[in-house]
């Protein structure tokens, strides 16, 4: 079942990755990035979640736009030195794999709900 909780990183892996960030105040309605952008790096909330973090492993532009919503202050961490930790400590890695196919994993259930629903209704 997928429910979601390894979509919120460890607290192993956010110590590394705050160790590697630079703190950015952001005011209400600041865009992070906009979807199609090459993706510079992730952007951690106070929150415990990441933003940017698919695109920033995979190397692909930004899949989606992220506006902040009010004002935030937020943990970025280049894409350079993400990969550069991944590379080096494999049981994070694999906490980001387990974070990437929980997502995955969502987008399919919901996608699979959508189908379902259109089906009925037909």
């Amino acid at each position: 079942m997928v429910d979601g909780t390894n979509l919120v990183p460890s607290l192993e892996l956010t110590k590394h990755l705050e160790r590697l960030s630079t703190i950015v105040h952001k005011p209400k309605g600041t865009i992070l990035f906009r979807r199609g952008e090459a993706a510079s790096g992730l952007y951690l909330m106070t929150s415990g979640f990441f933003v940017g973090l698919p695109a920033t492993v995979s190397g692909n532009p930004y899949s989606l736009s992220a506006e902040v919503v009010q004002d935030a202050e937020l943990a970025f961490i280049p894409r350079k030195a993400v990969l550069g930790l991944l590379r080096q400590n494999s049981t994070l890695c694999f906490q980001v794999m387990e974070m990437l196919s929980e997502e995955i994993s969502l987008i399919r259930s919901a996608f699979k709900s959508t189908d379902t629903h259109r089906r009925v209704r037909a």
